[in-house]
């Protein structure tokens, strides 16, 4: 019991800017300077306060930042039939439900123009909440670690500017010499969702027009497997409507973890970007099952 009582002594004090300790506010555990009843993260310090979903649950904290889930549930896993333990991506947004270990790497609220620091490239500008570009192109400058990686881009305009164009968003390379690719493409008039493996092989669907003030959300997601090869998916939804997907197979076997989007010929405004990984493979990329990849 002496034990306890010490740890729980240690636990009310935290160190100041000065070394010494300072005794937490019950009204402020997080001492982010928010009082806990209107902080949106209420044990983790969020002195700003940005909340991109908008609910309720500050992007520092939420487990679905991009995704409004005020409940934040995360019990996939658990009523898995393997009844793994959350993993701490929430149901409304986890891309592999039935399986632990997803991990949110990185999010990009775009609502501070220092986000760019984590970017090579030029074109996209950050202002007003969103980042914003016709012709450009970001490539991250930190490699995310694990089997597999997801980006998923929530655009809030997209206005072609030409006859021709495309915006898009890839992993495992910066999609110009490598990676996967998950593209609209404008041609013609008409649109389509395309997926590809650069210098290798491609996938593609047709897209019905939509107004340039959409709320498109586009995403890639490679899944490595134990066996030789994988899978590469491409997702689209438009307007909060179903999601359309495609899929390719492909040999390649070495992730990299890095990822990038881009514009060209199109005004495009990104409200945020997720960053998700995968740490180990998938067993059963193409069978189904408890197992199996996205």
């Amino acid at each position: 019991m002496r034990v306890v009582l010490t740890a729980l002594v240690a636990c009310a004090a935290c160190a100041g800017d000065d070394g010494m300790q300072t005794p937490v506010d019950p009204a402020d555990v997080d001492g982010d300077g928010i009082l806990n009843e209107a902080d949106l993260c209420p044990n983790r310090r969020d002195p700003v306060q940005h909340d991109d979903d908008g609910d309720g649950v500050g992007d520092v904290c939420d487990n679905c930042p991009a995704t409004p889930n005020p409940d934040q549930r995360d019990l996939t896993e658990v009523n898995a039939e393997l009844q793994q333990f959350p993993d701490g991506v929430g149901d409304a947004c986890d891309r592999r439900p039935t399986l632990s270990d997803d991990t949110i790497a990185r999010f990009f609220p775009f609502a501070d123009p220092a986000e760019q620091s984590a970017f090579t490239g030029s074109g996209w500008t950050i202002g007003s909440d969103r980042a914003s570009g016709t012709n450009a192109r970001w490539v991250v400058k930190k490699t995310e670690i694990g089997d597999g990686l997801t980006l998923q881009a929530k655009i809030s305009k997209l206005a072609w500017t030409g006859t021709e164009g495309a915006v898009t968003v890839a992993v495992n390379g910066n999609g110009v010499t490598g990676g996967f690719t998950c593209s609209i493409v404008h041609a013609l008039g008409a649109d389509q969702l395309v997926l590809t493996e650069l210098g290798a092989g491609t996938t593609s669907t047709t897209v019905a027009p939509f107004a340039a003030n959409a709320r498109v959300v586009l995403t890639v997601t490679r899944i490595y497997s134990q066996l030789e090869t994988g899978k590469a998916a491409c997702f689209l939804s438009i307007d909060g409507a179903a999601e359309k997907r495609i899929d390719l197979v492909t040999a390649d076997d070495n992730p990299i973890g890095i990822y990038a989007f881009a514009t060209e010929m199109a005004e495009v405004d990104v409200e945020a970007a997720t960053v998700m990984t995968t740490p180990f493979a998938c067993d059963t990329p193409f069978t189904g099952g408890p197992l199996a990849c996205p």
